[in-house]
């Protein structure tokens, strides 16, 4: 019940404001320097409003979001437990990449990750290497740190939770494969963190939609009636400084698709989803052309934020038959193909 404000808060609002005054200008700046004392905020407020729970229902609530707080009711867990594998899956995909799909971001995930990337029965001749995080969550920041070391250059910063700078590195075989990596509104905390840090080592692309905004470390303070105040007290920041905020993680390549349909084509992403596969499966039709190829000039851009105007849905060929009907994933199999065409296109100088 993270969304439920008691009725009665002054003590929660007295909590909250020595609670915020420590962390917020840690976890997120004040949009105003000039805003006035709470305290005399709220008498003002008070004296102008009829009813007088009112100011503390709305100062609690805009102080939770400052600080991405929630209130949770007695035996609530502050973060579910999750019980998924670290890895859920790993292809060989007939188009081209190798694909690894996460469960989660725990510490077995880098070395887990690190033998896939060694078989050489899976990684010879693919094209690029897609790194699946949508649905994916953990609370291990120094296990995203981990996995992002993997794809990074020697000495690269690559995460912040509070400890400390984590950075990539000195590796005999460094990873030279382009990187795809995939995320959605369901990425969240560490999962968001790997994301991040991938980007900003220059490793990879990140392609889906904004991540969940879960990012940070999480205290819980006890309260008086048994309810427990869950904050985030220290930021994570990727490695060139940008901070993971509540607005989420922005692809580089957006991707616009139905959750439900999204998660009904993790298992299979060549199944063709009908109007009785979930709650608006139906709504989406994938076309098996793709719209056009991804030019270098349409990576610059998108390495500079600036967001594709028209993403689209795509479907990929993958094979005799079989075609990538998983736009997302479609979308990052077609831009590493072209990648892999760019570099093994032999380059000509003109004649004079």
């Amino acid at each position: 019940m993270t969304a439920m404000i008691p009725r009665c808060l002054p003590s929660l609002v007295g909590v909250l404001a020595m609670v915020a005054s420590v962390v917020a200008g840690r976890v997120h700046a004040s949009s105003s320097e000039a805003a006035p004392p709470l305290d005399d905020l709220l008498k003002a407020v008070r004296e102008h409003v009829g009813d007088p729970v009112a100011p503390e229902r709305a100062a609690a609530r805009a102080l939770l979001e400052g600080v991405q707080g929630s209130v949770l009711e007695p035996g609530e867990p502050g973060e579910p437990a999750s019980d998924a594998p670290a890895i859920a899956r790993t292809e060989r995909l007939e188009a081209g990449p190798l694909y690894v799909r996460v469960g989660q971001v725990s510490l077995a995930l880098a070395p887990q990750l690190s033998a896939i990337l060694r078989d050489t029965n899976l990684v010879a001749n693919a094209s690029g290497f897609v790194l699946d995080l949508r649905f994916a969550t953990g609370t291990e920041y120094a296990a995203a740190a981990g996995v992002a070391d993997l794809f990074a250059e020697a000495g690269a910063p690559l995460l912040d939770w509070g400890n400390g700078q984590a950075k990539a590195t000195p590796k005999a075989a460094p990873w030279e494969l382009p990187v795809a990596v995939l995320v959605n509104h369901e990425t969240r905390g560490a999962a968001e963190a790997l994301a991040g840090a991938i980007r900003s080592a220059h490793a990879g692309l990140i392609i889906g939609a904004p991540t969940a905004g879960k990012a940070a470390i999480f205290r819980e303070v006890a309260l008086a009636n048994g309810q427990r105040l869950r904050l985030a007290t220290s930021p994570v920041r990727t490695g060139d400084g940008a901070l993971l905020g509540p607005e989420g993680l922005q692809p580089d390549v957006a991707v616009r698709t139905v959750a439900s349909q999204e998660r009904a084509l993790l298992d299979n992403p060549y199944a063709v989803l009908g109007p009785s596969s979930g709650p608006g499966a139906g709504r989406v039709t994938h076309s098996v052309s793709v719209k056009r190829r991804v030019t270098e000039a349409d990576l610059v851009r998108q390495r500079k934020g600036e967001k594709d105007a028209t993403p689209g849905e795509t479907a990929v060929a993958a094979g005799p038959g079989k075609v990538i009907r998983d736009p997302a994933l479609a979308r990052a199999v077609d831009l590493l193909k072209g990648l892999a065409l760019l570099k093994a296109s032999p380059r000509t100088r003109p004649q004079p």
